[in-house]
């Protein structure tokens, strides 16, 4: 995983990879932004949007009562899931 140190010039912050095998700075200095952004575009593998409107309406169209519910209460325990991590 890349380093970086954290760099306070003039009361202002601001990030520089820093390559520990050669001891060297590697590129320019980022802002706390630019380094988030940064880091989430090598972390985060794939994007996912999610319509609740259309998931509604698909799991409306199952024709099954039991079979709905068991749906709705899959997405009710996927939903808890993802809070406890907030």
């Amino acid at each position: 995983m890349t380093k970086y140190h954290k760099i306070t010039l003039n009361g202002k912050v601001m990030y520089r990879e820093f390559d520990p095998t050669t001891g060297y700075y590697e590129s320019e200095m980022l802002s706390e932004e630019d380094l988030i952004e940064q880091l989430l575009e090598e972390a985060v593998d794939s994007e996912i949007d999610i319509d609740e409107t259309e998931i509604e309406r698909a799991i409306n169209y199952i024709p099954s009562p039991f079979q709905r519910e068991m749906v709705q209460n899959y997405i009710a325990y996927l939903e808890s899931i993802v809070e406890s991590f907030e």
